[in-house]
C-alpha cells in the first residue's frame, strides 16, 4: 500500500480558490505556470491539471501537459528551486507583463516568483498560489507572499506506513486504499488568510500547527 497525497486534489484546491478570489476577472486571467522540470514527472502533471481543473479550464487529454487555453501565458521550468522560480517568472513576464495569477509547483518556486515580481514592482498586482505546506511555506502565506497554499502531510504518510506494518505483523490485516484511488490518501488542506466562499480552508495559524520541515 502506498500512503500519499492526492496531488490532483492539491492543485484543484488552489485552482478553486484562485477562481473564487479573482471573481469576474478569472475569465480574462493571465496565468503563469511555474513547473518542475522539462521531464514533466507525474506529480507535475497531476498538480498542474488539478489547478487548471479547479480554475475551470477543461483538460481534454490527461496526458497533455501544455493545455491549450488563451489564459495560460506559458510554462517555465524551475526545478522546484527559488532561483528557478525567479528566472521562470522573469521569462514569462517578458512574454506578457500583464500576468496576474501565478501557479507554482512548490513553495521555493513561489518565493522565487515573488522576488521577480518584487523587482518590477508587481507584487500587489499578482496572486501567487502554491503546494506543499512546509513551515517556511506557511510563513510565506502569513507574510502575504503566497496567497493560498495546499498543505500536504509527509509525516503522516510515514506514521501511517509504520502503523500499517505493525498492524499487519500483529493481525495480518492490510490497509485499504481510499475510495477510487490506488493509494491511501493522507489528505490536503488549503491554507489562506483570505478565505473564498465555497472553498474549505484553514488559517495560517492553524497551518503552522500542522506544517513540516523548517
Amino acid at each position: 500500500m502506498t500512503f500519499a497525497t492526492d496531488n490532483f486534489q492539491a492543485g484543484e484546491l488552489i485552482g478553486e480558490w484562485a477562481k473564487a478570489h479573482l471573481g469576474d476577472k478569472a475569465k480574462d486571467a493571465k496565468i503563469a505556470m511555474l513547473d518542475l522540470s522539462v521531464a514533466h514527472p507525474t506529480v507535475d502533471v497531476e498538480r498542474d491539471h488539478g489547478f487548471l481543473t479547479g480554475f475551470g479550464i477543461k483538460i481534454d487529454n490527461p496526458d497533455q501537459f501544455n493545455v491549450p487555453d488563451p489564459r495560460i501565458v506559458g510554462h517555465a521550468e524551475t526545478m522546484g528551486a527559488e532561483e528557478g522560480g525567479q528566472k521562470g517568472m522573469e521569462s514569462l513576464l517578458a512574454r506578457n507583463p500583464n500576468i496576474n495569477l501565478v501557479y507554482t509547483i512548490n513553495e521555493p518556486a513561489a518565493f522565487g516568483a515573488y522576488q521577480a515580481l518584487k523587482s518590477v514592482g508587481k507584487t500587489g498586482d499578482v496572486t501567487i498560489v502554491s503546494i506543499d505546506g512546509s513551515c517556511t511555506g506557511v510563513q510565506g502565506v502569513k507574510a502575504g507572499i503566497i496567497a493560498a497554499d495546499s498543505q500536504q502531510y509527509p509525516l503522516k504518510m510515514a506514521a501511517l506506513g509504520v502503523k500499517a506494518i505493525a498492524d499487519f505483523a500483529k493481525t495480518g490485516k492490510k490497509p485499504q486504499a481510499s475510495a477510487g484511488k490506488d493509494f491511501l490518501n493522507t489528505g490536503t488542506k488549503l491554507i489562506t488568510a483570505d478565505p473564498a466562499p465555497g472553498v474549505p480552508s484553514i488559517t495560517p495559524a492553524e497551518g503552522a500547527k500542522l506544517c513540516w520541515g523548517k
